[in-house]
């Protein structure tokens, strides 16, 4: 990405078992519209439903359509959370996603951020993500490239398919 533009993502939060499962038990996949994130969240929950080992953690998950601005220089939200991450040529620490209101929005919104870092030609650095806070002087906060705009709760449909359409 060259330029800011919203993108949006689907978390699909899980409750059964959070300490052994993953902060999202979604794709990854990133979207460059609203209406195109909507459209693929039934597929999304169906992929998660099968792939996982017991169907009901899909079933029970929380899902949520998120949108953030993501792109060089991005103008940060209101919170003094950041996640920032090191560079490992210079070792300096870069600021790239914020601003949090709390560490427990950053989890959150983690797994967006990793999945649009591939995509963002402004990403410095090659570290694993860590926290920041806005005011600390050992943190470049030049470069961010996401800022949270809002989560909503979605709710998506399952999709049945019956002995007759298989074949």
């Amino acid at each position: 990405m060259l330029r800011p533009c919203p993108v949006h993502f689907l978390l699909a939060r899980p409750t059964q078992e959070p300490d052994r499962m993953p902060s999202t038990i979604g794709e990854r996949d990133v979207f460059f519209s609203e209406a195109e994130a909507l459209d693929a969240l039934d597929i999304h929950y169906a992929w998660a439903s099968a792939s996982l080992e017991n169907p009901t953690v899909a079933d029970t998950a929380q899902w949520y359509l998120q949108s953030a601005m993501v792109g060089p220089r991005i103008s940060p939200s209101l919170g003094e959370v950041y996640l920032a991450i090191s560079e490992g040529f210079s070792g300096d620490t870069w600021a790239a996603a914020g601003g949090f209101l709390t560490e427990g929005e950053v989890v959150h919104w983690a797994p967006f951020v990793t999945a649009v870092r591939p995509r963002v030609r402004t990403a410095y650095g090659d570290g694993v993500p860590e926290l920041a806070y806005r005011g600390d002087t050992s943190v470049y906060f030049g470069q961010v490239w996401f800022a949270p705009m809002h989560s909503v709760r979605v709710y998506p449909k399952r999709i049945i398919i019956d002995d007759d359409a298989i074949g």
